[in-house]
């Protein structure tokens, strides 16, 4: 039944991307990236929806913008395992999309690591080559592009055909996107056949869509070396990566927008968001982005420090509740559902003397009293305690 709603929605697609555009030189797009979709950080189904909620948000970010599309640069799940109920969800929201979009804004979008990824929880899925994104790109929700690098330059990228679903570029107005699934940890030999595959001076606007880092942009986290790109400089005017959670922007053409949301805990330290992109043409093709950040779940650091041993744990528990308490009044909110992602994850540290054996602190316990006494949606403990009286730095 799905795949003949799905029918409905791709009229004339192909007339929508070449005939109707033209050759109109003003092109706008959001591009975003690594929205973890699936992903049931903390076993807080709260923070799962926080996911969708990120995704809905974009898509309403690109209906309030008139983009002529959408590109997602890869782990827009996080793995192969998926709640049916999130799913759902999903694709109820990308088919809402439609309708309300009337179809004028089709999403692009590659596979990243975590969209392939092999094992979950444990298990390994036998079978290679599955995806949620194939299932979406067969409801005609998105479209998924991906080469074929083992063939001929002027193979590679074939053009995306509506009928099998299939194809490594696109065009939409003047702008030529290009897309491969991800490369693997090390991709750089694989870029100089990119470059072969893109013409050069066809007069379009070259979007290349790719998963991978560049080295130095995160500490300790390989990535693919910045020289290794600049043979693509002559024929991609806009490279379109994700990957690293981390938002950048390397020589006003290399563009990560980071994670849409914190799919761990020191995502949430980093800037990220999405990108804005308006091309128009002159002479030459003019860019301007502009970055947007997201409505994101807040995460919240608070210490508290023992100076002397507490030997009763619902003492403990109580004082625990009560220096929280007066933190977290400072804090207007106006809809104290968990829903509302004002209501802050909160990652608490305990420092100083360390309570008895009977005051000893069950983390999951404490996490449960406290969600249900705080304004918070979840809480995250970190016990670093010393049987000494000592500063904070010396203790550290």
């Amino acid at each position: 039944m799905l795949m003949t709603s799905a029918k409905v929605f791709e009229t004339n697609l192909e007339h929508l991307t070449k005939n109707q555009y033209g050759y109109n030189h003003s092109i706008k797009f959001i591009h975003a990236s690594d929205i973890h979709l699936g992903s049931h950080q903390y076993r807080n189904d709260y923070r799962a929806n926080d996911f969708i909620f990120a995704l809905d948000e974009i898509l309403s970010l690109a209906v309030i913008h008139r983009v002529d599309f959408l590109l997602l640069g890869g782990d827009v799940f996080t793995s192969l395992e998926m709640l049916p109920g999130k799913l759902t969800k999903i694709v109820n929201l990308l088919t809402s999309f439609k309708k309300v979009s009337k179809n004028q804004i089709l999403i692009i979008a590659i596979e990243g690591n975590h969209d392939i990824r092999k094992f979950s929880r444990g298990v390994r899925f036998k079978k290679r080559g599955q995806s949620w994104l194939k299932l979406l790109a067969s409801l005609g929700l998105i479209i998924l592009l991906d080469a074929e690098l083992d063939g001929a330059p002027e193979e590679m990228f074939k053009i995306y055909n509506f009928q099998t679903r299939k194809g490594g570029k696109i065009q939409i107005k003047n702008a030529m996107i290009y897309g491969t699934g991800y490369l693997g940890e090390n991709p750089e030999d694989e870029l100089l056949k990119i470059k072969e595959g893109i013409v050069k001076d066809d007069g379009y606007f070259h979007i290349l869509l790719q998963h991978f880092g560049i080295e130095g942009q995160m500490k300790r986290v390989p990535g693919v070396r910045y020289e290794k790109l600049i043979p693509l400089k002559d024929r991609v005017n806009y490279l379109a990566l994700g990957h690293y959670h981390l938002q950048f922007v390397l020589d006003d053409w290399v563009y990560n927008p980071g994670s849409s949301e914190s799919a761990c805990t020191i995502d949430f330290s980093f800037n990220r968001g999405i990108f804005l992109v308006s091309i128009s043409k002159e002479d030459k093709y003019i860019k301007k982005v502009k970055k947007i950040q997201l409505s994101n779940r807040t995460f919240r650091w608070e210490c508290i420090y023992f100076q002397r041993q507490f030997k009763d744990k619902e003492k403990l528990y109580a004082y625990i509740t009560q220096e929280l308490r007066k933190s977290l009044s400072t804090i207007s909110y106006f809809d104290l559902e968990p829903s509302n992602v004002q209501i802050p994850v909160l990652l608490l540290t305990l420092k100083g003397r360390r309570p008895f054996t009977k005051g000893k602190i069950k983390e999951k316990e404490l996490s449960k009293l406290l969600c249900e006494n705080l304004p918070v949606v979840d809480v995250r403990i970190y016990q670093k305690f010393s049987n000494f009286l000592k500063t904070i730095d010396a203790f550290v």
